[in-house]
């Protein structure tokens, strides 16, 4: 960082040569109208010029002194990060109030920008610990797998088959990973386009239903619902919400409502699932959140699929809420604007 450089002159001095060089003037002024006067008197005007410029030096070396240092001070102390540190009492005159306040503002954005760099350190530190734990699992699992295959120990059909679901598992949670990584990239280039929220649910309803037959009644109720959005991100949010409803739901019923309103389309996905405890619910969407057991990762989920979603929602400008469905389980509700602003 390139050192700040100030002036030649301070500022008492600068004041101090405008004060001299003002005087200076009004002597000429009156020198050109009055009669002519002794050499003793022009010493001794000059003189008496001197006084002025002496206090004038003095007065605002001292003014500036009692403001700039307590000033200094007081940026010092923000800087070493106590955001409690206020500008002088000196500069509490309605002259400075421009100043005490932009001092303040500033303070406070600091404060503000610092705590949440510091939020999200604890979340990447915590997002490393869960993606090990994460990895680990699969990882352990496909050793012991692979250790049996050698020795020739266990049923090979069934070894070979959990050797399948574990390096499935791990491929989803990579691929997870990656798109996760991808939705928070600022530089990633969503394709928005108007379309028909509606149609996009109905669709992956049906989806859903050839998937799993066998599963629980899903319903889908809306009318059109036409919103600028990216169709394949949306499709991508109502998939992840109708699949994580399903999946908890079992044999309990999963609706799916799109409301349309004036300024917003809301997606709204009830499940007859065992619910989430409330004290998780603002949690919920956090990468690799461990919900309760009745919730849990062993249904088909590791925790990624939220946030995948959440990060959808934000880039569309949106917001993702969770709370009790009267099916009694667990109830999502996206609301996203028809128009981009």
């Amino acid at each position: 960082m390139t050192a700040p450089t100030g002036a030649r002159l301070s500022l008492a001095v600068k004041i101090t040569l405008l004060a001299t060089a003002t005087e200076l003037a009004i002597l000429t002024g009156v020198l050109l109208i009055a009669p002519p006067m002794g050499w003793r008197a022009m010493v001794a005007i000059g003189g008496l010029m001197l006084i002025p410029a002496v206090v004038t030096y003095l007065l605002t070396r001292f003014l500036v002194g009692r403001l700039t240092f307590p000033v200094i001070d007081a940026y010092q102390r923000l800087a070493a990060g106590d955001f409690t540190a206020e500008l002088p009492t000196a500069t509490a005159g309605k002259d400075f109030l421009g100043l005490r306040v932009g001092f303040r503002v500033m303070a406070e954005a600091l404060e503000r920008s610092l705590a949440e760099i510091r939020a999200t350190d604890r979340e990447r530190r915590r997002l490393f610990a869960d993606l090990a734990h994460e990895l680990a699992t699969p990882t352990t699992t496909l050793m012991g797998i692979a250790a049996a295959l050698e020795s020739g120990g266990g049923d090979r059909a069934r070894l070979l088959e959990l050797l399948e679901h574990e390096t499935q598992r791990l491929e989803r949670l990579i691929g997870d990973i990656r798109e996760l990584a991808a939705l928070e990239d600022p530089d990633l280039a969503l394709s928005f386009e108007d379309a028909d929220v509606t149609a996009l649910a109905l669709a992956a309803v049906e989806r859903a239903r050839l998937a799993s037959p066998a599963a629980g009644q899903i319903a889908c109720v809306g009318v059109a619902a036409i919103a600028t959005v990216d169709p394949v991100r949306i499709d991508q949010v109502l998939a992840n919400l109708i699949g994580n409803a399903r999946r908890h739901a079992g044999a309990a019923a999963v609706e799916v409502a799109i409301e349309a309103e004036r300024d917003h389309v809301v997606i709204a996905v009830d499940d007859g699932g065992p619910g989430v405890p409330d004290a998780q619910l603002p949690q919920l969407g956090r990468r690799l959140l461990r919900v309760d057991p009745s919730r849990a990762r062993d249904t088909g989920g590791h925790g990624l699929g939220l946030s995948i979603v959440r990060a959808i929602v934000a880039r569309h400008d949106g917001t993702l809420t969770f709370a009790r469905s009267a099916l009694g389980g667990l109830a999502v509700r996206v609301t996203l604007p028809r128009r981009r602003p």
